[in-house]
């Protein structure tokens, strides 16, 4: 598409039909934000408790964890990526919250239950209806869709079985060679294949299916029935919002605010580029909504630290090309090469920068669940539209308004003359002391406040309360009240068990070490002292186990260390001129200086560490490595221009040259963050407050890392290496 006045008429058509997509949707497959799947913190939703039917014994806690873990597949499968999946050991109940349907209008607890389908037990049984395998012999199934020789599709599951159950499948089919293998969902036949031969291996398909909706029907009923034993739901209630049902709008208007303030700067600061760079953000936000809100991924906090992230990289990347054009007419290029030179030398920072994020994007839906996957998504969403909108979008459009030639007065742009070169590597030891009071500072509030784990990854001891006038009650506010009073950590939530008509507050105390008599007499005080009209009558205690259990901490964990291995390797690899080692190490070390100074915000403030504290860990890796690749690319492109200069130099010209770009980017991003620490602080969401202001502390740490960090120890790396080649 070239650029001229039809062009943009075009691209300009585009951008409207994507924002009225984005907020009201095109018929029912294609929802807007309105319609969104939103996360319990958000809307609510709902609570259930499955418990283990037909067993004559207590569940072990293995065949506990599997029931656990198979319903987070399925949830995961539904795009339900937002949820709470919980154990009770001694009672072998599975606890599970989850979101409302974004249609959903009822608000009927035993409706929405059913969307994760049937609990029951699955076997393999032989004619004579001798279970040959059962659910829990299954690793995973799914429907796969083919064309055979002729162009025929065709329709299969395939199966994947555990050892022992590869075991048992390979000598039940080597029995029944000719005969068919009945496939039970409790005692109900939901296929009844023919064995063809015997099956070695652990993998195997179930063919002839009619259509792909009855394959994934069936493969949904397998994976359903994956569990060791039969489960039923007993028990269900109606869970409130625990930020409040008006944080969404807080949220809302905080993000409007951030957009025209981001605006308002671009525009003082770039002018004409400035004035297009918004232009294409309003495009690229509305697709990434879409992505969101047509397959129904649930829109929560980690995914909004998502969108923070890529609008931030969006903004990044328009910043990165304005600086680049600014420098083009500063040398006395003419306008339109001037966009396109600016365009082409700042494509690699772009690149190399999504690029690398993506890298932790892809790790994290790889190895990911909850609200792994759901930032993963969002991110590699955000990245993938960026790359088109960030360079393609907004290069064409201020060509083709530069084309009508109402713009070519330089008044309209950013020309950048006389850099001036700040001595950063002379100063490097004041850099590294400011680092080290900043960690200093953590180690500080560690002394004072020790580290604090919220039941997320603690589990605890659940006291459930029927409650009377509670109309107006804050469940933050609350949870503030009984941790001071009683000195642990608290989460509290209300909900509704619609078919008694009563409403409960849940408070969960953090760790295993239970609570007396006399402490739940002592929180039914607090409790009822609350507020005038409101009583709380304790009506049951258990013990819950930690829902961000050890599988998803462990996976968290490798999914760092792999992100950081493979950050390190495509840096060597990319920047092989900078002896890629070194810089792929160095920008790694930025990345554990900036997660410290995230956990340093969570211990000064005392912040619970949760699910939030993994969100902005995955923020800020993202968007450290994002600077500091920008950073690296200058000093590859100074090294090709002028191969004479000192590492020291070279280092001081390359960060001097990208600095205005670095800072304007992160206050860019800080302004969207801090009108969100303000709004939640002002109104008292304070889990949002919580998530936010460690949030900004992090962004700070990523600006100031890349600049004066990562490239530091770089060059300090380099200055080693040559010193210690002349001696030899």
């Amino acid at each position: 598409m070239k650029p001229g006045k039809k062009t943009l008429g075009i691209l300009t058509v585009i951008v409207i039909l994507a924002v009225y997509t984005a907020c009201f949707g095109l018929g029912k497959d294609i929802k807007g934000a309105g319609d969104m799947r939103f996360g319990i913190d958000i809307r609510g939703g709902v609570e259930a408790v499955f418990e283990p039917v037909g067993l004559d014994r207590n569940p072990a806690p293995n065949e506990i964890e599997a029931a656990r873990n198979i319903i987070e597949t399925r949830l995961d499968d539904k795009n339900i990526t937002d949820r709470e999946v919980t154990t009770d050991n001694e009672k072998g109940y599975v606890i599970v919250r989850f979101p409302w349907k974004s249609d959903e209008k009822d608000f009927k607890p035993e409706a929405a239950i059913a969307e994760l389908g049937d609990m029951a037990n699955l076997t393999f049984r032989d004619e004579s209806g001798t279970v040959m395998l059962e659910g829990r012999d299954i690793s995973t199934s799914r429907p796969v869709e083919y064309s055979d020789q002729t162009g025929i599709k065709k329709y299969e599951v395939e199966l994947q079985f555990t050892k022992d159950g590869a075991d048992k499948f390979a000598d039940a089919t080597g029995k029944l060679v000719g005969q068919p293998m009945g496939i039970y969902m409790d005692e109900e036949l939901i296929s009844n294949p023919v064995v063809q031969d015997k099956i070695t291996g652990g993998n195997a398909v179930i063919n002839g299916m009619e259509s792909y909706a009855s394959a994934k029907s069936l493969s949904d009923k397998i994976n359903a029935g994956a569990l060791p034993y039969a489960m039923e739901t007993k028990n269900f209630s109606t869970i409130s919002p625990s930020l409040g049902s008006n944080a969404l709008n807080i949220m809302v208007f905080s993000g409007v605010v951030a957009f025209f303030c981001i605006c308002i700067f671009m525009i003082a600061m770039y002018r004409l580029p400035g004035m297009v760079a918004c232009f294409g953000l309003i495009l690229q936000t509305s697709i990434q909504l879409l992505a969101i809100s047509i397959p129904q991924y649930t829109l929560t906090l980690p995914g909004i630290a998502g969108i923070i992230l890529t609008i931030g990289m969006a903004v990044d990347a328009n910043i990165i090309i304005s600086e680049r054009i600014g420098e083009e007419l500063g040398n006395g290029v003419s306008l339109t090469e001037a966009v396109k030179r600016g365009y082409k030398r700042a494509f690699s920072s772009v690149l190399d920068g999504n690029l690398t994020s993506a890298i932790v994007a892809i790790i994290l839906m790889f190895f990911g669940s909850g609200t792994m996957l759901s930032f993963g998504y969002t991110l590699l969403v955000g990245l993938i539209i960026n790359l088109v909108v960030g360079v393609w979008f907004s290069r064409t459009v201020l060509l083709s308004i530069i084309r009508e030639g109402r713009f070519h007065d330089l008044k309209w742009y950013k020309v950048k003359k006389n850099q001036k070169i700040y001595p950063i590597m002379k100063r490097k030891y004041i850099w590294f002391a400011i680092s080290i009071c900043m960690l200093l500072a953590g180690v500080l509030g560690f002394m004072k406040n020790g580290v604090s784990l919220d039941t997320q990854f603690t589990g605890g001891t659940t006291l459930k309360y029927e409650i009377e006038g509670a109309a107006d009650v804050n469940s933050d506010a609350v949870a503030a009240k009984v941790s001071g009073e009683t000195g642990r950590n608290v989460n509290v939530r209300l909900t509704k068990e619609d078919g008694l008509g009563k409403q409960f507050m849940v408070l969960t105390f953090a760790g295993q070490e239970g609570i007396s008599p006399e402490s739940q007499e002592y929180v039914t005080q607090i409790l009822n002292g609350y507020q005038d009209g409101f009583t709380a009558t304790l009506s049951e205690t258990y013990a819950v186990q930690p829902y961000m259990g050890q599988k998803t901490l462990h996976n968290a964990v490798i999914a760092m260390v792999l992100a950081a291995v493979l950050i390190t390797v495509y840096v060597w690899i990319r920047f092989s001129i900078l002896s890629g080692l070194s810089a792929g190490v160095s920008a790694v070390i930025a990345l554990i200086h900036d997660v410290l100074i995230v956990l340093c915000a969570f211990l000064i403030f005392a912040i619970p560490l949760n699910d939030a504290f993994v969100a902005v860990v995955l923020t800020i890796i993202g968007y450290s490595i994002n600077d500091t690749i920008v950073i690296y690319d200058r000093i590859r492109e100074n090294m090709n221009l002028h191969k004479c200069k000192n590492i020291d130099e070279l280092v001081d010209t390359s960060v001097s040259q990208s600095l205005g770009r670095s800072l304007h980017t992160s206050l860019t991003t800080c302004i969207s963050v801090l009108i969100l620490v303000i709004a939640s602080w002002h109104f008292g969401i304070q889990s949002i407050f919580e998530f936010s202001l460690p949030l900004l502390f992090g962004l700070v740490s990523g600006c100031f890392s890349s600049i004066c960090v990562a490239s530091v120890i770089w060059a300090m790396w380099k200055n080693a290496h040559k010193a210690e080649s002349k001696k030899r």
